[in-house]
């Protein structure tokens, strides 16, 4: 974290993006009987009855065809969703970028037991390759985990591999994550749960924080490089579940780190030094749209 200023300037930045389309999208939750969570909320996923949906992309296609299914999936999970099927988008160039992309996503598909069942392949030369994943999955219990409810005093945990590597180490890595997060969420109450993507997890857990409209004092760095994709999750318990969750992601030998609590107080503190007082704080409150 060589320039935290930076980092965070570039957290705030990318957490700006969604503001457009989530204001002009903001009527259609109310056409979806039994939405649970949908464009208003912003969270990793939609959620629709005990359904959980998400979509990403496009990915160059090299990239998606060793992660596309993977990152989809993981978004998913973090809702507490088992998943369940995937469709696809694949736009390549000729049949040679077809085939890179169709092999690795069976890869990943078999690696994640995630079939694909459908979706749509194209090779207009005018365009881009590229890859785009949608996944459908189940929640396992009935409760979802949003992204935003974290509580006074829960301490956060950074739960997993960062996911890299070849297709194989990212296959092994994600789904050792979605296997002891999902045990986690059956036997221990997850609060919030915010999947570490693009944007790193310090923007992960600045979203957090916002939608919570609660602060936090970090007491150990989770990784050095705050704004990197590292594909982990950011969970937040109560305190007294924290050995819980650390013998369960032992027993997977999954990583699990703790790094910071969570505090009523407005503002993000790392050591002795406070990086977002609380007016800061308010302003990114006032100025994201999300309804809680």
């Amino acid at each position: 974290m060589e320039n935290i200023e930076f980092e965070i300037k570039y957290a705030i930045g990318h957490m700006m993006e969604t503001n457009y389309p989530r204001r002009e999208f903001w009527n259609m939750d109310d056409k979806i009987p039994n939405l649970i969570s949908g464009i208003r909320a912003g969270d990793d996923a939609v959620v629709v009855g005990k359904s959980v949906i998400n979509m990403e992309g496009p990915y160059p296609l090299k990239l998606g065809s060793k992660t596309a299914l993977i990152h989809t999936a993981c978004d998913v999970v973090a809702m507490g969703a088992k998943p369940k099927f995937a469709l696809n988008a694949i736009q390549a160039e000729n049949e040679e970028e077809i085939k890179i992309a169709v092999d690795g996503l069976k890869k990943q598909s078999i690696g994640l037991d995630i079939p694909i069942i459908g979706g749509n392949t194209q090779t207009v030369k005018e365009l881009k390759s590229c890859i785009c994943v949608a996944v459908f999955g189940e929640l396992i219990t009935d409760k979802v985990v949003k992204d935003g409810n974290a509580k006074e005093d829960d301490v956060l945990i950074m739960l997993g591999h960062p996911v890299e590597g070849d297709i194989g180490e990212r296959i092994y890595k994600a789904k050792n994550k979605f296997d002891t997060y999902l045990e986690i969420v059956k036997n221990i109450d997850v609060h919030a749960c915010k999947d570490a993507s693009r944007g790193g997890w310090l923007c992960n857990l600045l979203e957090m924080l916002v939608k919570a409209r609660k602060g936090v004092e970090i007491f150990s760095i989770p990784y050095p490089r705050a704004t990197r994709y590292l594909g982990t999750y950011i969970i937040s318990v109560n305190k007294e579940d924290v050995k819980d969750v650390l013998d369960i992601a032992l027993q997977n030998r999954c990583p699990a780190v703790t790094f910071g609590k969570i505090k009523k107080e407005l503002g993000l503190t790392i050591g002795n030094k406070e990086y977002i007082d609380e007016e800061k704080m308010k302003e990114l409150i006032k100025n994201f749209p999300y309804k809680f």
